[in-house]
């Protein structure tokens, strides 16, 4: 009969332990930033316009509009906004995530830029690195948008 008060003590001391700790949980992120999730947005339009700008000249088979010179203003403004990006985003408390995130798109733009001082004369060596690209923004959008609905639940809540 001990063993089972006991046991039962032990569940009872476990689970007001487990309900304590989940209900002082730290958050891990910070919240939703409007100008962040736009930002975001941005450079990913204009890294899809760049995708689909140079795509089209290996199909129309002029190489030139694909060279480093050609596209070095495209990557100048994109890599410009990356910057400002990530500078709001060091200013924001628990943005390390998001901070990652940025970094690994920073660095394959980096590549990307490297790769157009090549010849680019064929879609297929483009392909991979659009779809890396996509799937990080795709992630990011992901975690936005779960940002996004925390804010409006939490909204809700004090309502």
């Amino acid at each position: 009969m001990n063993k089972s008060i006991n046991l039962t003590k032990k569940y009872l001391t476990l689970s007001i332990f487990v309900t304590i700790f989940f209900a002082s949980c730290v958050t891990l992120i910070g919240a939703y930033d409007q100008v962040t999730d736009q930002g975001i947005q941005k450079i990913q339009t204009d890294i899809s316009t760049l995708f689909v700008k140079m795509e089209k000249n290996v199909t129309d088979s002029n190489y030139t509009a694909n060279s480093y010179e050609s596209l070095k203003n495209n990557f100048t403004l994109i890599e410009g906004e990356m910057k400002s990006l990530q500078i709001r985003c060091n200013a924001i408390p628990k943005y390390s995530i998001i901070q990652g995130q940025l970094k690994t798109v920073s660095d394959n733009i980096t590549l990307l830029e490297a790769l157009s001082k090549t010849s680019i004369k064929k879609n297929v060596i483009l392909q991979p690195a659009d779809s890396a690209i996509t799937l990080q923004f795709s992630q990011m959008a992901n975690l936005q948008n779960a940002l996004k609905k925390e804010k409006v639940s939490t909204s809700n809540k004090s309502n």
